[in-house]
């Protein structure tokens, strides 16, 4: 299995909404992606670059990293953006 390192992406901007919306109050966390190929190798990422359990975002890739097979198997291939919330992020 050759390794899989994708292209970093950055978030896109959020369109604006124009019919009726739901105010929540905002988590107070960090921007979160997911790259999975195909074969279910995964890489993490920030907003701003690509990270790892050794060089991490509060925990997320360490995370990303133990449950990559679970992962795989709910969000499958491709790009997955979300935000990493918890005790003492942000």
């Amino acid at each position: 299995m050759s390794e899989f390192t994708p292209e970093f992406v950055t978030w896109p901007k959020t369109a604006r909404l124009f019919r009726d919306v739901v105010v929540t109050e905002k988590l107070d966390g960090t921007n979160a992606g997911i790259h999975f190929s195909e074969d279910g190798q995964v890489v993490a990422q920030s907003r701003k670059r690509l990270i790892t359990p050794e060089s991490d975002n509060y925990g997320f890739a360490g995370w990303v990293h133990s449950n990559r097979e679970e992962l795989f198997y709910i969000l499958g291939s491709g790009l997955h953006f979300g935000e990493w919330w918890g005790q003492g992020i942000q």
